[in-house]
């Protein structure tokens, strides 16, 4: 019974890791797609007396949200990879 559940627990271990790194390969691919958004509708042409005002904001806050991603993501990785 002990090996069936050690077995579960590094596979589970195995899975997570996994996942956290499928996250930081697709992470700049989301930010390109968030940062490509305001800049396309600055483009079209739009009404809106300033849309640029709030085009800036989302662009740094997403900016802002990757960062924060991305230091999150190598904190949780960095004790993976020294385990190894």
């Amino acid at each position: 019974m002990s090996e069936k559940q050690s077995f579960d627990e590094v596979n589970q271990k195995n899975r997570r890791s996994r996942k956290k790194r499928e996250i930081a390969l697709i992470l700049p691919v989301i930010g390109v797609l968030l940062l490509l958004t305001p800049i396309v509708k600055l483009f079209i042409g739009s009404t809106e007396t300033s849309p640029l005002i709030g085009a800036l904001l989302f662009i740094f806050g997403v900016w802002a949200a990757l960062i924060a991603a991305a230091f999150i993501l190598s904190r949780s990785l960095i004790f993976e990879i020294r385990d190894k």
